[in-house]
């Protein structure tokens, strides 16, 4: 919270300063940035982080589906832990069913509920 009220602290002090400033100083400001970023140095620097990020989606896209779908997965209760009350899950009218066999040939049968609706909430109170 005190992060997000400094920012707005700055973003207003920025706007005052900005407007008081006028037109003539932003242009300037706005060439000496622009000079600044076609440095050759700045522009190296610039092409390198580039190249690093460039090489690095397709790694970060495999890590960011792989903790979407294992989200997902424990929202929907479809991870592969038996459930403790399989007797109210039988009782469901809608369940899912998974079966699994495991290295010494014993087949396991895991019912899970699925997952419920939030009550819909009215604001007139």
């Amino acid at each position: 919270m005190r992060g997000k009220m400094l920012l707005v602290v700055g973003l207003a002090t920025g706007y005052v300063l900005g407007s008081r400033a006028g037109r003539q100083r932003y242009e300037q400001i706005k060439s000496a940035s622009s000079s600044v970023w076609n440095l050759a140095p700045v522009q190296q620097v610039a092409g390198a982080v580039k190249e690093f990020a460039g090489q690095r989606v397709d790694t970060v896209q495999v890590k960011a589906g792989n903790a979407t779908k294992k989200a997902v997965r424990s929202l929907l209760h479809l991870d592969d832990t038996p459930s403790k009350s399989t007797s109210s899950a039988a009782k469901t009218s809608k369940k899912s069913t998974s079966t699994s066999t495991s290295g010494s040939g014993k087949t396991s049968t895991v019912t899970m509920k699925p997952a419920q609706p939030a009550p819909a909430t009215t604001d007139d109170e």
